[in-house]
């Protein structure tokens, strides 16, 4: 892409019929890497999620921020594997959003599975105003929409309810069935 867009530069001025075509090989080999990048992110777990589970992935991730999080669960069991990396992914944008956006001092996240459907509740105590409809500025498939993207494979849904002055909550349902818990001889 680096070659593409300086040999378009070269050119603009002398045959920009040609440097806009080099223009748009560019973009389209940027949304190509990008495809490619987001599918390998979504291959990506990380390690506390594969060898622990869910609510102590989220956990961890609790740990890594700023701000007071208190977590509850109920699992006696783990999601699929590809069920489970969308919900600990979802919940890390919701964070960030919280961290970036909420001005918030405490978070609740509350994850249970009932009538064969994983609920994973984020509740904030910031000063509200989040949309489904907006994104920000840059944002590419990022935020609020990028969850809805991420659980619609699964016929996941995705609730928020931000008035201005807050509290934000939102609430994400994945219909799914969880493994045994597993049991140990010790």
């Amino acid at each position: 892409m680096g070659m593409t867009l300086d040999a378009a530069g070269q050119i603009i001025d002398t045959n920009p019929d040609a440097a806009r075509a080099l223009l748009y090989e560019a973009r389209d080999a940027s949304v190509k890497a990008l495809a490619e990048l987001r599918d390998l992110v979504r291959g990506i777990h990380p390690p506390v999620l594969a060898d622990r589970g869910l609510a102590d992935a989220i956990r961890a991730l609790a740990l890594d921020t700023p701000m007071r999080i208190h977590l509850a669960s109920d699992l006696e069991g783990r999601p699929p594997a590809p069920v489970e990396s969308a919900a600990y992914f979802a919940v890390s944008e919701l964070l960030a959003n919280v961290s970036k956006h909420a001005v918030a001092r405490q978070t609740w996240i509350d994850i249970r599975h009932t009538d064969g459907m994983l609920r994973i509740g984020v509740t904030d105590n910031g000063h509200g105003g989040a949309d489904l409809a907006l994104r920000g500025a840059g944002e590419v498939g990022g935020g609020l929409r990028g969850i809805e993207r991420r659980l619609a494979p699964f016929d996941g849904v995705l609730a928020v309810s931000s008035p201005p002055g807050g509290p934000t909550a939102v609430t994400m349902e994945i219909p799914c069935a969880l493994s045994s818990p597993k049991t140990s001889s010790c």
